[in-house]
């Protein structure tokens, strides 16, 4: 088991992942072994987010009716503005949710397509970040290099590896030096684990300190490796771009680029029905699109063409789901959603949900709060009368 290869409830999903990116390597590959990684990463992105867009299409349709749904909430909302007691707080929530269940939609319904597509989202990250541990020819071209320095440096290939990576600066390795300082043994995945961070650069550096300069098979695995992480305009994707001028700073702009219109674009229909909500949605648009491009610049730049892949095809789904929507019979679809939420309240019956069990145990928390104030204010009084009459 690879040490850096996603393990835990994520290990499934980034397992299925991981066979489909070296599907895709493999017929790129075209026999001879040898793939542009780049253009690998951008198809397999692609072929997620298309797995994915159900999901999203779902979650889009349940906040677009949320919306068109607000004109009755803010009605109910507007009726009890200014009853703020608990009774009258519980009748609101409930007059709210049969709305809801009218259109067989609720509060959170756009938010649980987002909570099944993380695992995905979680996972596909990684078996990016980790391209050796899922794709076998790339393990492949590694795992000589990797030999070489367990039989160069034997017992003390560990502290090698931290000396190493921390003289040459290599911060994209950082993380599988940290998980490998506590073991008290390291395997050839261990090391290939830390030097697929690696860039061109750092291997030659490698090969001139362990005196393997002259390996012509070494050298070779190395040229493969350049090979497969060369990108358009002399972009090695192994690399950080860094804060430094060059072509590489291209993924990150438009990583920046594409997540803002995105967002902005996404956003924008929800700043109409929600105004409350603008100035944190203002600063999302802001500060998400920043992060994206200071992580761009800071890791390797395959990590970036995933993130700016998959914020344009976001941003393409997302033009293309708004122009349906704006051209769609929304009452149409608005009678088709209550007579689809009727027959799936008729086939329930009697059996609430759990928001519905919740208002309801709510309400029965407060009639009981309420019963035993009045029985403490009833025993309150007869004590005080009690008083005047013996006095």
């Amino acid at each position: 088991m690879f040490l850096t290869a996603q393990e835990g409830i994520l290990g499934p999903f980034a397992w299925v992942l991981g066979k489909l990116l070296d599907f895709i390597y493999n017929v790129l590959a075209n026999g001879d072994g040898i793939a542009n990684l780049g253009l690998c990463i951008i198809i397999f992105t692609i072929v997620v987010k298309i797995i994915i867009f159900p999901f999203t299409f779902h979650q889009q349709k349940s906040s677009k009716i949320n919306m068109l749904i607000q004109p009755e909430i803010q009605k109910i909302q507007k009726k009890y503005k200014d009853k703020k007691d608990q009774e009258s707080m519980l009748k609101q929530q409930q007059e709210m949710q049969e709305v809801y269940n009218k259109y067989g939609t609720s509060m959170t319904s756009g938010c649980l397509p987002n909570l099944i597509q993380l695992p995905i989202i979680y996972a596909l990250y990684r078996v990016i970040q980790n391209i050796p541990a899922y794709v076998g020819k790339v393990y492949d071209m590694y795992s000589p290099i990797a030999q070489s320095i367990i039989d160069s440096k034997g017992g003390k290939v560990q502290e090698f590896l931290v000396d190493f990576v921390d003289t040459n600066k290599i911060s994209g390795a950082s993380t599988a030096i940290n998980k490998i300082k506590d073991l008290t043994e390291l395997s050839l995945n261990n090391v290939i684990d830390v030097i697929s961070n690696f860039g061109v650069s750092h291997f030659n550096i490698l090969l001139e300190t362990l005196g393997l300069t002259g390996d012509a098979a070494l050298t070779n695995q190395i040229d493969k490796i350049d090979q497969i992480h060369s990108f358009i305009l002399g972009i090695n994707i192994s690399e950080a771009p860094g804060y430094k001028l060059s072509w590489a700073l291209i993924i990150p702009i438009s990583s920046t680029i594409f997540q803002y219109l995105s967002m902005k674009v996404s956003m924008g229909k929800q700043q109409q029905a929600d105004p409350a909500s603008n100035t944190t949605m203002k600063m999302m648009m802001i500060t998400m699109p920043l992060m994206s491009l200071f992580l761009c610049i800071s890791l390797p730049a395959g990590i970036g063409i995933y993130w700016s892949v998959s914020a344009l095809f976001s941003l393409i789904s997302q033009l293309a789901i708004n122009f349906y929507y704006d051209h769609a019979d929304m009452d149409a679809i608005l009678e088709k959603q209550m007579a689809k939420a009727a027959a799936k309240r008729e086939k329930k019956g009697d059996k609430k949900s759990f928001m519905e069990r919740m208002m309801e145990q709510s309400q029965e928390a407060q009639e009981e709060l309420e019963k035993r104030e009045a029985m403490r204010k009833n025993a309150a009084s007869s004590l005080k009368n009690c008083l005047l009459y013996t006095s």
